[in-house]
């Protein structure tokens, strides 16, 4: 023990210590888990959003409707039936029905608007029964003379025509797909 001792007060021991404890920390850092930066620094406008992938695609429908909800209209613009997209995780059934829809706030649009999707929304079968969505890409949020995009996505058990189908927003505004 008192060798050891005597071997801490020498200079050259303590600076070849620390060096090792140096050595040893850069290697570690090097093995570490590396937190991952925004992707988005230093970019002027936003990436594109991706394209989602399609399994088992079913069919799509062009359908470019419209409906006027709480001062804002809402336009159905492509309905697309598969057995799953990319970027919906949440499996629910066996196909899902994906409505693309553009959201444009109208005149009387002041200030935010919040639009509960999620509780407003149906999907309308053909025999009258109604599915909620599964998944959601729209902001709750309506901002003046802020258009946006996005989709809900319903679960569904079985392939259904496209055209047969029908968006109910809230208790009376709906949007057929065709007719």
């Amino acid at each position: 023990m008192l060798q050891i001792k005597s071997l801490f007060k020498s200079h050259r021991v303590r600076v070849t210590l620390a060096l090792i404890v140096i050595a040893i920390a850069v290697v570690l850092s090097f093995f570490s888990p590396i937190k991952e930066q925004d992707p988005n620094i230093g970019l002027i406008a936003d990436p594109p959003t991706p394209t989602a992938a399609v399994t088992n695609p079913v069919g799509t429908l062009q359908v470019q409707r419209s409906a006027d909800f709480r001062d804002v209209r809402l336009t159905v613009t492509t309905v697309e039936e598969a057995g799953k997209f990319s970027d919906d995780n949440k499996r629910a059934g066996t196909y899902t029905v994906r409505v693309q829809v553009h959201v444009e706030p109208g005149a009387a649009v002041q200030s935010p608007v919040r639009v509960d999707y999620a509780s407003l929304v149906r999907l309308v079968l053909p025999g009258g029964q109604v599915v909620a969505p599964k998944l959601l890409s729209l902001l709750a949020v309506v901002l003046p003379d802020q258009p946006q995009d996005g989709y809900f996505d319903f679960p569904l058990m079985a392939q259904v025509p496209l055209s047969s189908l029908t968006l109910r927003l809230g208790s009376d505004t709906t949007v057929a797909f065709s007719g």
